[in-house]
């Protein structure tokens, strides 16, 4: 892997000893207040098949929306409570995947999400989740 197949402005997300470094590479970029998280598929990230295993990208899903509550809310402590997948399509070797979210409700003490992962502009697998705020 070269750091020119990583898009312009992304950095390295960085969970020293923690589960995202086990997934990884994961990179994130920053436009205000809103935060791009994407991933360059390795072979690492494959299955038997050799395309991208649903795990990974239901990993990379729960981690980076999960920060996404994080910030929202914060900084306070959250947990997912419940995360839906629908595979779409795949992905394989040397492509970049790309998560697109939206917070669609926001409570007191649960936060609801959508999510989407793309490959360019093909949709390869949709999440719906809802994230408990500790201490609420």
């Amino acid at each position: 892997m070269t750091t020119a197949q990583i898009p312009e402005g992304y950095r390295l997300y960085e969970s020293p000893e923690r589960f995202p470094e086990k997934i990884g590479p994961l990179y994130f970029k920053r436009e205000g207040d809103k935060y791009h998280f994407g991933f360059l598929v390795e072979k690492e990230h494959t299955n038997a098949n050799r395309i991208l295993h649903g795990g990974m990208m239901m990993s990379f899903t729960d981690e980076m929306m999960g920060h996404t509550v994080f910030r929202a809310v914060g900084q306070k402590p959250c947990a997912t409570i419940t995360l839906n997948f629908d595979f779409v399509s795949s992905a394989k070797e040397g492509d970049w995947v790309d998560l697109k979210y939206s917070i669609t409700r926001q409570g007191m003490s649960v936060v609801f999400m959508r999510g989407e992962l793309y490959v360019g502009d093909q949709v390869i697998m949709t999440a719906d989740g809802i994230w408990k705020i500790f201490g609420k």
